[in-house]
């Protein structure tokens, strides 16, 4: 009995953590917990969907980048865990896919600066995350980065490039270290 009293109080009080990030357009699923201190000031939000039952620790860092009139897309799947202090910076767009486990302070970046000018953004490359995949902590994923669904990232990897389902990658750059059976 207590323990869903505490469910009911953590998902209402997520529900009001999270009511700034709908009002400026974040489509939101059912029981989705957020943590508190996300940016949510200077970020516009109509292109970033959570799905259902999704948990995004605090201090997550999503920012849809607005260029040119155009504004980057954020998607991430049902049942995912994001944890604390994720970056997730979308020029063109970045999905996660359903029931992936994302470790602490984890970077998504579709998108660069330019070397000669640091004002200035790269063309960006969609990042595209496939189903119940882990991503250690403190790794950096990409732009372009295609991986494919039961994916694993070792901790501290830098990810420049895709990798087909089933992998297990880490380093910096990220290569190959085995496959895993089926």
């Amino acid at each position: 009995m207590i323990q869903h009293i505490h469910t009911y109080l953590v998902l209402i009080a997520s529900y009001i953590i999270s009511v700034p990030a709908r009002i400026k357009g974040m489509k939101i699923g059912k029981n989705v917990i957020m943590g508190p201190g996300y940016n949510f000031v200077s970020s516009d939000f109509r292109n970033v969907k959570v799905g259902k039952g999704v948990i995004i620790g605090q201090n997550a860092f999503i920012n849809p980048v607005k260029t040119s009139g155009n504004l980057g897309r954020v998607e991430i799947g049902e049942r995912s865990n994001i944890g604390i202090s994720v970056t997730i910076s979308s020029l063109k767009e970045i999905k996660i896919g359903k029931e992936c486990l994302i470790g602490y302070r984890v970077s998504f970046l579709d998108h660069d600066h330019d070397m000669t000018n640091f004002h200035r953004l790269t063309r960006p490359d969609p990042i595209d995350i496939g189903n119940r995949c882990f991503i250690g902590a403190h790794s950096f994923i990409l732009k372009g980065v295609k991986l494919g669904a039961h994916c694993v990232v070792g901790a501290n990897s830098v990810v420049t490039r895709s990798f087909p389902s089933y992998s297990v990658i880490a380093g910096n750059p990220a290569c190959l270290i085995k496959k895993i059976k089926k």
